[in-house]
């Protein structure tokens, strides 16, 4: 719900609990989130009472600075910021605007700009420059994101006053900003012919500040008084008045102003020179005047206020019409025609695609310049409009040939469709003229900007990212297990408005610390899923804690060249929990680890990993100590002790403080289950209740002796076994070729018919059968018979025999046994002499003995 789009909902029922999902219909949600608000933007150097003026350093006349905080958590690389401010004839932002005061700036955020905040400048003219005394402005800052307003400023708001009490006109003021003008004005009174006409003994110097060339600022105008500056002079009189005498320039006839400037008591007059308020209407421009009205103001001085004078005489020429406007009759007029649009498409929709915008990189127009009054000074404001949405393009002076330009990445900011454009001219002076009517100028068709509205699946941690991510998840459920990738899956149908070009990628981040993620290479777009592997390298250990599961956050990024910024999905989040008890795994994410250090079996004959025939049944002893190194095993550790091919654990072991080693018992039922010549024991080592991330042993393997169950033992037929007990050919099945030695097998309960039994053959040079004649041994299998049935098990081949004597006079000895229940149990062997040469010195196959 944090990001506005478009996101579907549906539930989905698990039959029992099971795996079997019932899914309900998707219902479309339509997500708009208002825009975020942040703190006003700081008038810097207003005084504690929020007032620019000027005793403001730097001085007001070189601007004001607005402070725009910081923009964490609200904007990113890329976004626009538009600052806002409006001029007002109050000192609360309220009442009628000051139209030539209005600004609007556009700034395209950095990195920088977004952590640290930024500073703007406020240009004076115009600006401030409009707005004199007991006035205020208004500011705001707004945040897009192309043309979603993403966040604004709360408003706010600086007083201005220019004016100080004893000081003509907006150029000073007190500590306040309040204006108190010191000098009175009375009706004028009847007085004698003046004695003088100008250029008195009083030496009288007036003036105002005006534009070059004579002309009453606009901003003067606006504040309602023409300030004149008064010299003092070097004779002063606590009676002395002043008068004035208006008249445009060519009449013949003054006309005089109604009142009098008393000046008062000279010891609490102003600082030269004095501040002297005259009505701004009575320089007001005259519709009669061919061109701006030149108006002559003559200043009478009278000393003690009486008759004797002296005069100063002023030129000032006012102008207030704006351009385009006529003044008799006077009116507003609309500037026409449109402006061209020079460089644009040539189809009559005036189509602007990205291959127009790659080609041209401004909007070329052109606008009339033939108006009347037109100077090469005037100011061209240009404004593109779509909808709601309006943006200054265009802000200065053009040539004779009306042409100017803007960059055509400007609209990129509008959404597709018609966009229209708003000119208006502003004079040298101030004369803010008409807006034009808002015309066509082309129809927008950019590629819309990529959007997704869904996060990527991880279907691992489904249902809705809910189960847990553990180091098993990474390992395939083969034998041995195998690494395997974890997947992500960004679904196509969650995607609008890609196109061929696209790029998609995955960023996952930790939840509370940003600084903290992994990005997957980047995947083309192709109309279709996406699938991304997540190696078990890529999550760990960059996302691992020791003492506590991780939250990773995902989203997928569409990345289009030339476009910022990029498209981000929604997020989401799973569980990653890597937590591991022991010595971590030498080869993550394989938990087979070859750290931990192997157990110890012990049986009642006291010897490590070796179990007597004797021991195997009775209790014996399970042991693992760790080494120097290795942590130590906690309370909150469960170790489970297996034996063999167990999959359930004999014991489990979780000590009440810190261990290094501890043993645990072995049932005498679990000794008896060891199977010969040797088993193994391992153990695993997890936290408790976890059941996952179980680090495990290698197996150690232990001896393992048999118990004796001795068969009854097997014979040989011998032809004479009280003078001659050898293995002679008399003991084959075949005395002659392929001869094989017959083992005579009794019967016995021990050997039920169909039991699987071993015959064994081996010859030795010595007869305590220590010392094995190579290529003599044998065994072969044999199946007990019917009760009826006699069972002898053939052994041995002629070569054995053979190798066994290869020569004549060799003396050998054989021995045979045999075994059943897969070597488990066997018959006691019998060593006997052997001799398969005749008195012909041949073997039992009649073939020739070598000498």
């Amino acid at each position: 719900m944090a990001t506005p789009g478009v996101a579907y909902v549906y539930y989905r029922l698990w039959k029992g609990g099971g795996g079997n999902p019932d899914e309900s219909p998707w219902r479309k949600l339509t997500i708009h989130k208002p825009p975020l608000t942040f703190p006003e933007l700081l008038a810097v150097g207003a005084t504690l009472w929020g007032y620019w003026n000027n005793n403001k350093i730097p001085p007001l006349t070189s601007g004001g600075s607005l402070k725009i905080p910081s923009l964490l958590n609200i904007a990113l690389s890329g976004y626009v910021a538009v600052i806002t401010w409006r001029g007002y004839r109050s000192l609360n932002g309220s009442g009628p605007e000051v139209k030539e005061a209005f600004g609007q700036w556009r700034r395209t955020l950095s990195d920088t700009d977004i952590t640290n905040g930024f500073m703007h400048e406020v240009p004076f003219p115009n600006y401030i420059s409009s707005l004199i005394d007991n006035d205020s402005a208004v500011f705001i800052c707004q945040v897009f994101d192309g043309s979603r307003l993403v966040a604004e400023s709360k408003k706010g708001l600086v007083k201005i006053d220019r004016v100080t009490p004893g000081t003509p006109g907006p150029s000073g003021l007190n500590s306040h900003g309040e204006t108190t003008m010191g000098i009175t004005f009375v009706p004028r009174k009847q007085r004698p012919a003046s004695a003088s006409s100008g250029g008195g003994v009083l030496d009288l110097t007036i003036t105002v500040d005006t534009l070059p060339g004579g002309f009453i600022k606009k901003a003067m105008m606006d504040s309602g008084n023409v300030i004149l500056e008064l010299t003092r002079t070097d004779d002063e009189h606590d009676d002395d008045e002043v008068g004035f005498f208006i008249r445009e320039k060519g009449d013949l006839t003054w006309i005089g102003f109604p009142n009098d400037a008393v000046l008062g008591p000279v010891s609490g007059r102003p600082a030269s020179p004095i501040p002297l308020a005259l009505p701004a209407n009575m320089f007001m421009e005259k519709a009669t005047s061919p061109g701006p009205t030149v108006w002559e103001l003559l200043v009478r001085y009278y000393k003690e206020g009486g008759g004797n004078v002296d005069d100063g005489l002023l030129e000032l020429i006012s102008d207030q019409l704006a351009p385009v406007d006529t003044k008799n009759p006077p009116r507003k007029i609309r500037p026409t025609p449109a402006p061209s649009f020079d460089n644009g498409p040539a189809d009559p929709q005036k189509t602007v695609d990205s291959t127009w915008v790659n080609s041209n990189q401004n909007v070329e127009g052109t606008v009339n310049v033939g108006y009347f009054g037109r100077r090469l000074d005037d100011n061209l404001r240009v404004w593109l409009v779509s909808g709601s949405q309006r943006v200054e393009v265009f802000n200065g002076t053009v040539d004779a040939t009306g042409k100017f330009s803007f960059p055509s990445t400007e609209l990129r900011v509008f959404p597709n469709g018609r966009v229209n454009w708003i000119y208006e001219w502003t004079d040298w002076i101030g004369n803010q003229g008409q807006e034009s009517v808002s015309a066509p100028l082309l129809t927008l068709k950019l590629p819309l900007a990529p959007s997704i509205n869904k996060a990527p699946l991880v279907p691992k941690t489904d249902p809705n990212y809910t189960t847990t991510l553990y180091w098993e998840d990474f390992l395939s459920t083969t034998t041995p297990p195998v690494p395997i990738a974890l997947t992500a899956t960004v679904e196509n149908s969650t995607i609008q408005d890609a196109e061929p070009g696209d790029e998609i990628y995955l960023v996952l981040t930790k939840a509370n610390d940003v600084t903290v993620f992994f990005e997957t290479a980047t995947q083309p777009w192709a109309n279709a899923n996406l699938t991304y592997n997540i190696d078990f390298k890529d999550v760990y250990p960059l996302f691992a804690d020791p003492d506590s599961p991780v939250d990773i956050e995902i989203y997928s990024v569409i990345v289009r060249a030339g476009l910022t910024p990029d498209a981000e999905s929604p997020i989401a989040t799973f569980t990653f929990d890597s937590r591991v008890a022991g010595v971590i795994p030498t080869n993550p994410p394989d938990l087979e680890n070859p750290n931990l250090q192997l157990p110890v079996v012990t049986g009642a004959s006291g010897v490590a990993n070796v179990v007597a025939a004797t021991d195997r049944d009775k209790p014996g002893t399970f042991t693992v100590t760790n080494a120097l190194a290795d942590p130590d095993i906690l309370p909150e550790h469960e170790v489970k002790c297996y034996l063999g091919n167990a999959t359930i654990p004999f014991a489990t072991f979780s000590p009440f403080g810190p261990v290094s080693s501890f043993s645990v018992p072995i049932p005498a039922s679990e000794m008896a289950k060891l199977k010969p010549p040797s088993d193994t024991a391992r153990y695993t080592i997890e936290i408790t209740g976890l059941g996952k991330n179980v680090n495990k042993s290698l197996p150690q393997t232990v001896v393992v002796n048999q118990i004796p169950i001795v068969l009854p033992p097997p014979t040989v037929n011998v032809r004479k076994p009280a003078t001659r007990d050898y293995i002679e050919c008399f003991a084959m099945i075949s005395p002659t070729s392929n001869y094989v030695m017959g083992l005579n097998i009794p019967k016995d309960p021990l050997l039920q018919p169909g039991t699987l039994i071993t015959a064994y053959f081996e010859a030795y040079s010595d007869p305590a059968g220590q010392q094995l004649i190579a290529g003599t041994a044998d065994s072969q299998p044999y199946t007990i018979k019917a009760a009826n049935v006699p069972d002898v098990a053939g052994v041995g081949t002629p070569a054995n025999f053979k190798a066994a004597q290869p020569k004549r006079g060799v003396i050998a000895y054989g021995k045979y046994w045999y075994t059943a229940a897969g070597g488990t149990r066997s018959s006691t062997p019998i060593i006997k002499p052997l001799d398969t040469i005749n008195s012909s010195f041949q073997y039992c196959d009649l073939t020739v003995a070598p000498a």
